[in-house]
């Protein structure tokens, strides 16, 4: 639909000589349509069809018509360009946030500060039990709240940053584009940088560190606790997959360590099956377990390091492109994007770069996870003392995706 595509005020380049087929009234007034069966052709008393300059054409062109182009039309990829820059205009000129909405934010960061969920409490006292159950379930209610709008801010923050990365393309595509686009993207950057801020205020950087210190702690060793007689022959192999999955899960996170506990819980249920005889003590010995291990971690994290902060620049990938109700399967983990979003200090909108100032042991994780699709380096590191915004734009990141 050329028509809802191209607007007057969009850059065609050499595209507005290429011819087009079109079909209008015998008078040589009016829109110009993609098929004489147009329904604002009904009532014309005849239709002619002729070839006209696309440039010529464009700002008359219906918006309701299809046109039918060749496979190798170069209309066809100029238009996906054009509506990737277009597509900026969804998110600019909204409404801002009611006082409810902030008053929720502010509740929202204050709950996630202790945790994913409400802390444990054992009460006891004379209060009647029904106020005890709504009190807890209203608790509940809240902390769910609480993670639905940070997912929320992570979904709309990553979902802002692909739609800018998709316009660069755009533009690095069709040169011609950035003049109407570089208005559009900049508009852009403010508000992706806000929802940046009200993402990263619903994460807590000591959790982040605290799961940069899990990746480099020492494999546990086996050793056969009287807890564990009831798994028998499967012990060891219960213990190595309770620190696997523990282990992967508080890594790649934004929650703190505590809130991984059910994953051991569920590998040494899973590994008892129905059978109960020293289920108890097994789960009892492994919260003991996973007790040492969060506090081996804390404990590194809060190790001073010779490098305490680390200047890093990364390219954070776009969302992969996904057909109609097709789930999106983000290619940062929740612990890359918190810490993306909670220690940027510089972003470079037209390459899509992002200067971070982290921890050691976040710049260590960072670098080692790495990848084709998001290039991870350290900047300054022959001591530099320029500013970050400057070591970015000069950062050579093509020359580490390509080689």
């Amino acid at each position: 639909m050329l028509g809802s595509i191209f607007r007057p005020e969009v850059p065609l380049g050499s595209a507005r000589d290429i011819p087009i087929a079109c079909h209008a009234s015998a008078t040589g007034k009016g829109k110009l349509h993609g098929s004489p069966e147009c329904s604002a052709l009904r009532s014309a008393a005849s239709v002619n069809q002729f070839d006209i300059p696309f440039g010529e054409a464009v700002e008359r062109l219906c918006k309701n018509c299809r046109w039918a182009l060749f496979t190798d039309s170069p209309l066809l990829p100029l238009g996906a360009a054009v509506n990737d820059v277009d597509s900026l205009t969804i998110w600019l000129d909204r409404d801002p946030e009611d006082e409810d909405d902030i008053k929720a934010e502010r509740d929202a960061a204050t709950a996630l500060a202790t945790g994913d969920y409400p802390p444990h409490t054992n009460d006891v006292g004379d209060t009647d039990e029904d106020d005890n159950e709504a009190g807890h379930d209203e608790e509940w209610e809240r902390y769910d709240r609480a993670r639905n709008l940070r997912y929320g801010r992570h979904s709309h923050w990553r979902r802002l940053h692909s739609y800018l990365i998709r316009s660069n393309q755009a533009v690095a595509d069709y040169p011609f584009l950035a003049p109407w686009a570089d208005g559009l993207q900049s508009r852009l950057t403010a508000v992706l940088d806000s929802e940046r801020r009200a993402f990263a205020a619903l994460v807590q950087p000591a959790h982040l560190l605290e799961a940069a210190a899990v990746r480099v702690l020492p494999t546990p060793r086996f050793s056969n606790d009287p807890g564990f007689a009831g798994l028998g022959a499967e012990a060891e192999k219960t213990f190595r997959r309770a620190w696997y999955e523990w282990s992967r899960r508080a890594t790649w996170s934004w929650q703190r360590l505590e809130d991984h506990d059910f994953s051991v819980y569920t590998v040494v249920s899973d590994a008892f099956g129905r059978r109960r005889k020293g289920k108890p003590e097994a789960h009892t010995a492994f919260r003991q377990l996973s007790a040492d291990w969060i506090r081996q971690a804390r404990e590194r994290a809060a190790r001073p390091a010779t490098t305490p902060w680390q200047l890093v620049a990364v390219k954070t990938p776009a969302l992969p492109r996904t057909r109609h109700n097709e789930p999106e399967r983000d290619p940062l983990t929740l612990w890359e994007a918190s810490v993306i979003a909670t220690y940027q200090v510089a972003f470079n909108r037209k390459s899509g770069t992002t200067a971070l100032l982290v921890p050691h042991l976040v710049a260590e994780q960072l670098l080692a996870c790495a990848s084709h699709d998001m290039p991870v380096q350290r900047l300054a590191s022959d001591g530099s003392a320029l500013p970050a915004e400057t070591l970015l734009e000069q950062w050579d990141h093509e020359s580490l995706t390509h080689s």
